[in-house]
């Protein structure tokens, strides 16, 4: 079941605001606000997995990692969005909005119940980020992994699919197992 409308017709301030007070996280596409579901113990094994491996690799480097409590702000065809990706990875000193971030290298997403929304529109958003080298889509299923892994340039519109082996994250210049990435999940 997709998210539901929570409010119309409000503004990036007023968004921004009201994300400063809620308990519940909300997504924003041009004006409308989305509240987003729960995650569910494979959803956060793995997404916990990549980020503390990720943390570990950057530390002490320019590079930021944030999972899932950092907007990423950006604009498709003039309209203002905000998500919330599981992972996202900056590395430019002037991306340092205290809330939002709009220059990411690497966004990984690990997919929920509603696939469409990673694989289809964020991916059409996300590959029209500048600074984005990699986006990568995991599927927390320990019994059907998969990693699917866009790459600026050559695999924007073919995407590297991965059910064992190693991810191969080239923009920080990390590699991980699947087994590293589905440790302790399921």
């Amino acid at each position: 079941m997709p998210a539901l409308t929570v409010l119309d017709d409000i503004t990036v301030e007023e968004y921004l605001e009201g994300e400063a007070l809620s308990e519940v996280r909300h997504e924003y596409f041009d004006g409308k606000v989305f509240a987003m579901a729960g995650a569910s113990a494979e959803h956060e094994g793995v997404s916990g997995n990549l980020f503390a491996s990720l943390h570990a690799h950057l530390k002490g480097k320019l590079y930021k990692v944030f999972k899932d409590g950092m907007k990423l702000r950006l604009e498709v065809r003039g309209k203002d969005l905000f998500y919330y990706p599981d992972i996202l990875v900056t590395c430019q000193p002037t991306d340092n909005n205290r809330f939002f971030r709009n220059s990411p290298k690497l966004i990984i997403e690990v997919l929920s119940k509603d696939e469409n929304k990673d694989l289809v529109e964020k991916f059409f958003a996300y590959q029209r980020i500048e600074s984005l080298e990699e986006y990568v889509v995991v599927r927390p299923d320990p019994k059907n992994r998969e990693a699917f892994v866009f790459r600026k340039g050559t695999d924007w519109d073919r995407p590297l699919v991965l059910t064992e082996g190693s991810l191969d994250l080239v923009s920080v210049g990390l590699t991980l197992s699947m087994d590293d990435i589905f440790d302790g999940v399921g």
